[in-house]
C-alpha cells in the first residue's frame, strides 16, 4: 500500500475546544490571565492549550466585547518565513466575510513562556461545537444534519472561491454562535499550523486522522474536495455517532479510508446519497462544495422539518459575560405581580443546554414552507397574554402588533409600541418602553375666570371676530406645525477618513441617514475596519432618509505578482519596488539559456507555491536569481589537428574558430595546427574566440661556403645563413677544412631547418 499521510489539528474558535485530546497545559499558560495583549485585550479565562496554540477567552477593551485571542506556541514563531505566512493568512482570514465563517478581528505579537510569538483574534462564539454535542451525547436527525452540513458547505463554497483549502475540517471546527449559526473556524489558519505534522502520520493524533480524505492518508497533493469529504464524515458522524474508518491507531485509521466507498444507510434517507457522493474515494467523484449545498437542498424536500438543535453554553465566561450586558426590565407597579421567568420548552433553569431554531439558509426556507403548518390566528394581538413580559415580543420574535381595536379593557386607549421609536424603549435591549393609556372618561370644563352678567348687552361683532382671528390663528398654526412635521432636515456629511468604523458610525448614528457599508483595500488607509471614504464625500448635505455609504479598509491593497523570468534585473527589481514589494537578490548563477543580468527565477519568500497572477500583500519579500550566462568553456587542445578538426572541435562548444596566419614547424606536419590562442584548458566564455595556425613545414636554409674561412668568420657567416655550431675540431687558429651534420659531411648549397647545429674541423 502507498505510504500514508497525515495532519495534526489546529486550534479552532473558542469556546469550543478544537482538539479532542489537548496538550497539557504549558508552563507559561499560569501567567497568560490578566495580561493585556497590544493594549486592548485582556486574558480572562486561558480555556485550552492545543498541539500549536494556547486559546483564550478575553475582553476587547476598546469595545468592552468578548472575544477569543489564539497564541502561538513560540515554537512555531520563531521563522520570518513562518511570520510572513501567518500576517498573510490572517490578512486572508479577516477578508472572509460570511455569516457562516467565524469572523477574524485581528492580530499581535507577545510574549509567551519567556519567548516572542504571535497571536490572532476572532469572534467569540458561545454555542459550542459540534463535538460538544456528541461528548454530551447529542446526535442530529437527518432534517438537523442536513442543516448544519447546508451552512457549513456555503461556508466552504465561500472560502474555495478564495482558493482556500482548510485541510482539517473536524466536528470541533463546526462551531455554534449563541445565536445557533454555524460558523467554520480556523478556516485561514489550519492548514497553515498544521503543515509540518503532514511529513510523519504514525506522529499524527488520531482525532484529526479520523476526518482525512484518502489523498490526505496517501500524501497526494489535496484540493477543495478534501474539505467535502471531511464534512461528509462529520455529518455521518452526527446522525449515527460514529465516525466511519475509525481505527485504534493513526496509521490504521489512514488506511481504512483509501479506496473505500462511504457507509450510508437508508435510516438517513434522502442524505445518504448526497453523503455517499460526498466521500467518494477519488476526488475526481465528489461533489464540490457548491454541489454539494445544492445536493443537500433538493434533499430537503423530501425531509422533514427540522427539529431545534440544541445549542450547549460550554463556558462560564459567556455566561458571565451575558450576565454583564443582560437589560434590566422595568419595575414592576407595586400593585402587580412580578412575573416569573419564562424558559425555552427543553430547558430548565440553571441548565448550561438552550435550543435554538435552527437558522435555515434561504435556499432551504422556501422548502421548509411546504410543509403543513396551520395557519396563523387572525385579529386582535393580545398584548398581556402573548408577549414576553420583559421585551414585550411574541415568542416568535415578532413585534407586537396594533389590535384592530384601539381601545384595551374598559375603553381605554392604548398607544402601540413601535420597536426602535418609541420614547423610552430600546433597540438595543429589546425592554418595552411603558405603555401610555389615555383615560375615556368625559373631561370637566373648567371656568375661564371671567364671569359675564346675562343681562349685559351683546356685541354678535365681537364676537365673530374673536372667532375668525382664532381661526386665522389656528390656520397658521396648523400650517407651520404641518410645516415642521414634513420639512426634511439635512445635515452635513463629516470626514470620516481614517476614522474606526464603530466610531464613525456613532457619530452619523443620529442623521437618519440609510446606512450601507462596503469594504475595500486601501494604500491610503491600511488600518483594517478604519474608513477609507464616504459617498457623498465630507462637506456634502444629504437629507434624511438617504442612503450614505461607507467605504471600510480591509488592509493593504494586494498586489498582482508579474513574471519576472526571463526580465533584465534592473528591470525586476525596479518593478518590484514600484509595487512596494521587497525584492531579495540570491547569488547569481551560470545559465545555458538565459542571459547574463537577466532573471532566471524567483518565488515568493516562503511560499513557493504562489505564481504569477497571485495576489499578495506589501512587504511581501521577492527572491530573485539571476543570471550569469553560460557557463565558461575549457579551450580544447588544437594542436596537430587539421583547418577543419579543429573548427569542429570549437564548434561543438560553441565557440567561434579563426585561423593566423600559417607559421614554419620543424615538428608539425604542413597543413596542421601548430600553435593556439588561448592555450588548451584555457576558459572561454560562450561564443568566445579561438585562433589557431597551421603548419608551413620546416624552414630550410642553405649551407654557406667555409672554404678557407678562419674559424671567427665562419661563425659570422654560419650565424647569417640561419646555422649553429655544435663542436669544433682542431684548432681555433687554422682554416676551415670540413662540415658535417650527424657525422655526414655536407657540402655548400646543402639545404637544412634553420637553427641546424654543424659540426667543424679548423686546421
Amino acid at each position: 500500500m502507498p505510504a500514508l499521510h497525515a495532519t495534526c489539528s489546529a486550534d479552532s474558535v473558542s469556546p469550543a475546544v478544537d482538539t479532542d485530546t489537548p496538550d497539557p497545559t504549558p508552563t507559561g499558560v499560569d501567567t497568560l490571565v490578566g495580561r493585556v495583549l497590544d493594549d486592548r485585550y485582556r486574558i480572562e479565562n486561558v480555556v485550552t492549550a492545543g498541539a500549536n496554540t494556547v486559546i483564550t477567552e478575553a475582553i476587547d477593551t476598546e469595545g468592552n466585547r468578548p472575544v477569543t485571542v489564539k497564541i502561538v506556541r513560540p515554537e512555531l514563531a520563531v521563522t520570518s518565513a513562518f511570520r510572513q505566512a501567518f500576517r498573510r493568512q490572517v490578512e486572508v482570514g479577516m477578508s472572509l466575510n460570511h455569516p457562516n465563517i467565524a469572523s477574524v478581528l485581528g492580530w499581535g505579537e507577545t510574549e509567551f513562556d519567556g519567548e516572542s510569538t504571535l497571536f490572532w483574534v476572532v469572534e467569540y462564539l458561545g454555542g459550542g461545537s459540534l463535538r460538544d454535542l456528541f461528548d454530551r451525547g447529542r446526535l442530529l436527525d437527518p432534517s438537523q444534519a442536513l442543516v448544519v452540513g447546508l451552512e457549513a458547505a456555503r461556508a466552504l463554497e465561500a472560502a474555495h472561491g478564495r482558493g482556500i483549502v482548510h485541510t482539517e475540517l473536524t466536528p470541533s471546527k463546526l462551531v455554534f454562535g449563541e445565536d445557533g449559526r454555524l460558523r467554520i473556524a480556523d478556516v485561514a489558519m489550519a492548514q497553515l499550523l498544521g503543515a509540518e505534522a503532514w511529513s510523519e502520520p504514525a506522529t499524527v493524533a488520531t482525532h484529526v486522522a479520523r476526518y482525512a480524505s484518502p489523498e490526505q492518508a496517501l500524501g497526494l497533493d489535496v484540493d477543495q474536495k478534501t474539505d467535502v469529504y471531511a464534512l461528509s464524515l462529520c455529518l455521518i458522524e452526527s446522525i449515527t455517532g460514529k465516525v466511519p474508518f475509525a481505527g485504534d491507531s493513526t496509521v490504521s485509521t489512514l488506511a481504512a479510508r483509501v479506496g473505500k466507498l462511504m457507509p450510508v444507510t437508508a435510516d438517513m434517507g434522502s442524505l445518504a446519497s448526497v453523503l455517499e457522493r460526498g466521500g467518494r474515494p477519488d476526488s475526481e467523484d465528489r461533489w464540490t462544495a457548491a454541489e454539494f449545498a445544492k445536493a443537500l437542498v433538493s434533499a430537503a424536500e423530501t425531509l422533514p422539518r427540522p427539529e431545534p438543535i440544541p445549542v450547549l453554553a460550554t463556558s462560564l465566561f459567556a455566561s458571565s459575560l451575558a450576565h454583564r450586558v443582560e437589560p434590566t426590565p422595568p419595575a414592576a407597579a407595586e400593585d402587580e405581580p412580578t412575573p416569573a421567568p419564562e424558559f425555552e420548552p427543553g430547558s430548565e433553569p440553571g441548565s448550561e443546554e438552550t435550543v435554538a431554531t435552527p437558522r435555515l439558509p434561504d435556499a432551504v426556507v422556501p422548502l421548509l414552507l411546504l410543509t403543513d403548518v396551520a395557519d396563523p390566528p387572525t385579529g386582535a394581538v393580545q398584548v398581556a397574554s402573548d408577549s414576553d413580559p420583559v421585551t414585550g415580543v411574541e415568542p416568535d420574535g415578532g413585534d407586537v402588533a396594533a389590535t384592530d381595536d384601539p381601545t384595551g379593557p374598559s375603553g381605554t386607549a392604548v398607544m402601540p409600541v413601535v420597536a426602535g421609536t418609541a420614547a423610552g424603549s430600546s433597540a438595543a435591549t429589546g425592554v418595552e418602553a411603558p405603555t401610555v393609556e389615555l383615560s375615556a372618561a368625559p373631561v370637566e370644563p373648567q371656568p375661564s375666570g371671567v364671569l359675564y352678567d346675562e343681562e349685559r348687552p351683546k356685541r354678535p361683532w365681537g364676537k365673530y371676530a374673536v372667532i375668525s382671528l382664532v381661526v386665522l390663528l389656528g390656520i397658521g398654526l396648523l400650517s407651520y406645525a404641518g410645516w415642521l412635521l414634513l420639512r426634511t432636515k439635512s445635515y452635513e456629511v463629516p470626514d470620516l477618513t481614517g476614522v474606526e468604523e464603530s466610531v464613525a458610525l456613532n457619530e452619523i448614528s443620529g442623521n437618519g441617514w440609510v446606512i450601507e457599508t462596503e469594504r475595500e483595500r486601501s494604500d491610503e488607509v491600511p488600518e483594517i475596519d478604519h474608513v477609507v471614504r464616504t459617498v457623498p464625500v465630507a462637506g456634502e448635505m444629504l437629507d434624511e432618509g438617504e442612503t450614505f455609504v461607507i467605504v471600510v479598509s480591509d488592509g493593504f491593497e494586494l498586489r498582482t505578482l508579474p513574471d519576472l523570468t526571463g526580465m533584465a534585473l534592473t528591470d525586476a527589481v525596479a518593478t518590484l519596488t514600484e509595487l512596494r514589494l521587497v525584492p531579495v537578490e540570491t547569488p547569481a548563477e551560470f545559465s545555458e539559456e538565459v542571459p547574463a543580468g537577466s532573471v532566471i527565477r524567483w518565488q515568493v519568500q516562503g511560499d513557493a507555491a504562489l505564481t504569477a497572477g497571485a495576489q499578495v500583500l506589501p512587504d511581501t519579500a521577492i527572491v530573485i536569481t539571476a543570471s550569469l550566462g553560460p557557463e565558461p568553456r575549457p579551450a580544447p587542445n588544437l594542436v596537430n589537428l587539421t583547418a577543419a578538426e579543429a573548427t569542429a572541435a570549437l564548434d561543438a562548444l560553441q565557440l567561434v574558430s579563426a585561423q593566423g596566419e600559417d607559421v614554419f614547424s620543424n615538428d608539425i606536419e604542413v597543413g596542421r595546427v601548430v600553435t593556439q590562442t588561448p592555450a588548451p584548458d584555457t576558459p572561454v566564455e560562450r561564443g568566445g574566440t579561438v585562433t589557431f595556425q597551421l603548419s608551413k613545414g620546416p624552414d630550410l636554409v642553405a649551407f654557406p661556403d667555409l672554404t678557407g674561412l678562419t674559424y671567427p668568420e665562419a661563425q659570422t657567416v654560419l650565424a647569417g645563413a640561419g646555422y649553429g655550431i655544435n663542436s669544433l675540431l682542431g684548432t681555433t687558429a687554422g682554416v676551415f677544412v670540413s662540415a658535417s651534420v650527424d657525422g655526414t659531411e655536407i657540402q655548400a648549397g646543402a639545404t637544412f631547418p634553420r637553427d641546424t647545429a654543424v659540426d667543424l674541423i679548423f686546421l
